[in-house]
């Protein structure tokens, strides 16, 4: 039989609590997500965090897409230096 430790880690209570209820609308202890997140990051080595992206932040990449797409002369490189002012100058569009 495997031996059982306690891992302690700080947390917002916020999170604590909502995690708690996301489990149990699942039907499971928080401890069993938890041992599944620590066996998963343990057998592949890495981790992935998903995030959903603020809907201000989708409309500016649409826009920029768009912008590139209608006009793809406009964003044509032949330095990282050159890349990097280009983004300076849409980011300045905002």
């Amino acid at each position: 039989m495997n031996a059982k430790t306690t891992i302690t880690i700080k947390t917002d209570k916020k999170l604590r609590d909502a995690a708690k209820r996301t489990a149990l609308k699942l039907g499971i202890p928080l401890t069993t997500v938890m041992n599944a997140q620590l066996a998963q990051f343990v057998s592949e080595g890495r981790f992935e965090v998903s995030l959903t992206p603020r809907p201000k932040k989708v409309r500016e990449w649409e826009r920029m897409s768009e912008e590139m797409d209608r006009h793809p002369e406009r964003f044509k490189v032949s330095s990282v230096e050159e890349l990097f002012r280009d983004i300076d100058v849409l980011r300045s569009r905002r």
